[in-house]
């Protein structure tokens, strides 16, 4: 499954920003309060970016970090990314699993995510959260953003993890199965419980997002 949505993110990449809408100033200016709050919470903060894809949110953040190592598994959506007017001396990218953290550097100060966590099925969730944890500093930050389900009866199924599977269509006509989590806060609290004191989560329904962050304990 997880090479599955490797191979679709792969193929999705040249239109990634347009599927999504971020060309779209209408679409970027509803997500602007999500924009902000990513921005506040990696403020100068040497920032471990997981899962870029080509740096939409990357564009936003990167001008109030001290610094982002961005990440993807894919080369071809790091060449999008190559393609933005980023500020290369405080971002870099680098071709990384985000279930193998080991050579990214760090340690850093926050690691962040959009629209992966909801992909990592829950077999997988606790050992991605202890790489995460390895390469942060002792106080440091963790930040996951999100879609909130849209209104109506969600589709997909159900796997014997409880993983929700929906189909990924491709305007070539090939279809893709992806892990797709909308959580509920239960299961926020009880997949980051056993990592901070407090985990909070902020809705922003007008985009659909969901913004989950929390700082490490001390170890």
């Amino acid at each position: 499954m997880i090479e599955e949505m490797q191979v679709y993110y792969d193929r999705r990449a040249a239109i990634y920003d347009t599927s999504m809408g971020y060309d779209n100033p209408d679409t970027v200016g509803r997500l602007r309060p999500v924009i902000d709050n990513l921005c506040h919470q990696v403020r100068q903060q040497q920032v471990l970016e997981l899962a870029c894809g080509p740096c939409f949110w990357t564009q936003f953040t990167s001008q109030v970090a001290h610094s982002i190592v961005a990440c993807d598994f894919n080369i071809s959506t790091l060449a999008q990314a190559r393609e933005k007017d980023l500020p290369w001396k405080k971002v870099s990218l680098c071709q990384a699993d985000a279930y193998d953290l080991k050579n990214v550097g760090g340690p850093f100060g926050a690691v962040m995510a959009v629209d992966w966590l909801a992909h990592v099925p829950y077999s997988r969730m606790q050992t991605f959260l202890e790489g995460v944890h390895e390469v942060l500093k002792n106080d440091g930050r963790v930040v996951f953003c999100d879609q909130l389900p849209k209104p109506g009866p969600t589709s997909g199924e159900y796997d014997t993890e409880g993983n929700l599977i929906v189909i990924r269509r491709l305007p070539d006509g090939s279809c893709y199965r992806v892990v797709k989590h909308y959580m509920p806060d239960e299961k926020i609290r009880e997949n980051f419980g056993p990592y901070t004191d407090h985990v909070e989560i902020r809705r922003f329904p007008d985009c659909r997002r969901i913004v989950v962050s929390y700082q490490v304990k001390t170890r």
